[in-house]
C-alpha cells in the first residue's frame, strides 16, 4: 500500500514537467514566427515580382516605338481571319495575358509581358467578355462599353541573373481602363501577342588553352562576369 500511495506521488512530476517543455516549445515557435513575420514585411519585393514577372530585367533603357498593329481587328478587309493567319504563321510565337474578372468602374489594370530584347512584334490583339459572355472582338476604337486600352513598349537591360544581360528585355505594358464610372459590367480583357525572334542563340564562349605555371609569370586571374550598370 505505501510503494502504491509513492507511486502516485511522483506521477506529477512528469506532467508538470512535460507541460512546461510544451509552453517553451510553443512559445519558441511563436517567437520564430513573429521574427519572421517582420523581416519579410521589413524587406519588401522588388517592383519586378508585384508587378507578376518571374524574373528580374533589369534597368530601363528607353521607350520603343510602337511600329505593329496593337488590338489589330480579328478581320481583314475581305473577310478573312486575319487574327488565325497572323498567330498560327510559321515561326511566330504566341504570349498571352488576360485581366482579373472584374475591373472596377473608373479603373484600370496593368499587366506586363516580358519578350527576349531581339524580339520582333508582328501584332497584338485584344479580345473582350463582358458579364461573362465569350470572348469577342476588341479592336482598337471599339472595345466594349466605356472600355479603353493602351500599350506601351519599354526596352531593359536584361539581368545576369536570368541570363539576359546580352540582349535586354523588352517589356510591353498592356492596360485595361474603365472609363465610365457608372458602368458596372463585369470585363475581362485578353491580349495575345504575336512576335517572332530571329536572333540566334548566344554562342558560348570556348574555353581558353590550358597556361602552366612558371616560376617567373603567375597565372592570369579569370575575367570578372559582367554587372549591371548602375
Amino acid at each position: 500500500m505505501h510503494a502504491n500511495v509513492s507511486l502516485e506521488a511522483q506521477m506529477p512530476f512528469p506532467v508538470a514537467l512535460m507541460s512546461r517543455l510544451l509552453v517553451s516549445l510553443i512559445s519558441a515557435l511563436l517567437s520564430v514566427s513573429l521574427v519572421y513575420g517582420l523581416m519579410k514585411a521589413s524587406i519588401p519585393e522588388p517592383w519586378w515580382r508585384q508587378a507578376g514577372l518571374q524574373t528580374d530585367p533589369g534597368y530601363f533603357r528607353g521607350a520603343n516605338i510602337v511600329d505593329y498593329p496593337f488590338c489589330q481587328a480579328w478581320n481583314d478587309y475581305q473577310g478573312g481571319d486575319r487574327m488565325a493567319r497572323d498567330l498560327g504563321a510559321p515561326g511566330v510565337r504566341v504570349t498571352a495575358a488576360q485581366t482579373r474578372p472584374d475591373v472596377r468602374p473608373g479603373g484600370e489594370e496593368n499587366l506586363l509581358v516580358e519578350l527576349p530584347g531581339t524580339a520582333q512584334i508582328v501584332a497584338v490583339y485584344c479580345g473582350i467578355s463582358q458579364d461573362r459572355a465569350p470572348m469577342g472582338e476588341c479592336a482598337r476604337y471599339v472595345c466594349g462599353d466605356g472600355v479603353a486600352t493602351f500599350i506601351a513598349d519599354s526596352l531593359y537591360t536584361g539581368s545576369e541573373f536570368s541570363g539576359t544581360l546580352q540582349h535586354g528585355n523588352r517589356i510591353l505594358t498592356l492596360t485595361l481602363m474603365n472609363k465610365r464610372a457608372e458602368t458596372r459590367r463585369r470585363t475581362t480583357v485578353r491580349f495575345w501577342v504575336a512576335w517572332k525572334d530571329d536572333a540566334p542563340p548566344p554562342q558560348a564562349i570556348p574555353a581558353s588553352p590550358g597556361i602552366k605555371p612558371s616560376a617567373d609569370k603567375p597565372l592570369a586571374s579569370p575575367a570578372q562576369p559582367p554587372r549591371n550598370p548602375t
